[in-house]
């Protein structure tokens, strides 16, 4: 059960699809919404909507006059920007709650999704690609390889984000029924339909006949409904998943992922983060731990 929804915002356009798409979530939920930006700076400190400072870990305030002026001119204007998102959208009815801190902006995303037991983060992202997805990828693909719970990862306005169809894309092993239960209970929320799809690639062929004998045995076994069995063969599996997406036109991808981290990440990669830089589709990732 969707309850609380949170959104890092940095009020960029993209941040704001991603905050309407949580108030439509919302509404068919009613779930309560926390906006979420993160001021990063050298120290860390914490500031409140009511202006005022504290303190964390072993650091301290900056002790020269001028730069705490300069914090509260910057937090003032941070505010402002907060209070006008806010009353950019028709929010009547919905719990909608703000915070503003100083603070490391994935550390404070992982500790309010645990603190406030967080049930999904709807993120906009507008995608890296070349160098810079190369040496430092987005904050988006940084929540996707971390969160403990789904990520909605969003790239384009759709203020109804109306979803009938699912693209459900999985190697189907054991692991993935932790995230299962989670992907169903996005596909009641839309009453949509689910497309099981394996990629088969080149490198790990099998016949389409013992393919499809998994994914049904996989549907039975995890109590789906409304779903069609494909497999799809591309060279690929990111561009397997995007293909198939694409063809029958998918309103949303979801995906579990391992979230591997480090040299691991650096020579496997991870397909969940891949789509999620690259594919203008919505796309629902759950962490498995």
């Amino acid at each position: 059960m969707i309850r609380r929804i949170l959104v890092p915002t940095d009020f960029s356009e993209h941040a704001r699809n991603a905050y309407e798409i949580a108030l439509s979530i919302a509404r068919q939920t009613g779930a309560a919404i926390k906006l979420l930006h993160v001021v990063e700076m050298p120290y860390a400190t914490n500031y409140n909507m009511s202006g005022s400072f504290s303190a964390t870990g072993d650091t301290s305030l900056p002790s020269d006059g001028m730069e705490q002026v300069y914090v509260m001119q910057m937090l003032e204007t941070t505010k402002q920007n907060m209070t006008r998102l806010i009353r950019s959208l028709d929010h009547e009815g919905i719990d909608v709650v703000e915070e503003v801190v100083v603070d490391r902006p994935i550390s404070k995303i992982k500790r309010t999704i645990k603190e406030d037991e967080v049930d999904l983060v709807v993120m906009g992202s507008k995608g890296a690609s070349g160098l810079d997805e190369f040496l430092v990828g987005s904050n988006t693909e940084k929540v996707v390889r971390s969160a403990d719970c789904p990520v909605l990862t969003i790239k384009h306005r759709d203020p109804e984000f109306i979803v009938k169809e699912i693209v459900l894309a999985s190697d189907f092993k054991r692991e993935v029924r932790y995230a299962v239960d989670r992907f169903i209970e996005f596909q009641k929320l839309f009453g949509a339909r689910i497309h099981l799809v394996y990629i088969n690639t080149p490198g790990a062929f099998e016949s389409s006949g013992n393919l499809r004998q998994k994914l049904e045995h996989a549907a039975h076994k995890y109590g789906l409904e409304n779903y069609t069995i494909n497999v799809y063969n591309d060279v690929i599996e990111e561009d397997g998943i995007l293909h198939f997406a694409n063809d029958i036109q998918a309103d949303l991808i979801m995906m579990a992922t391992h979230g591997r981290t480090g040299l691991s990440h650096l020579l496997s990669g991870s397909i969940a983060e891949d789509l999620v830089n690259h594919t203008k589709i919505p796309v629902l990732t759950f962490h498995l731990k």
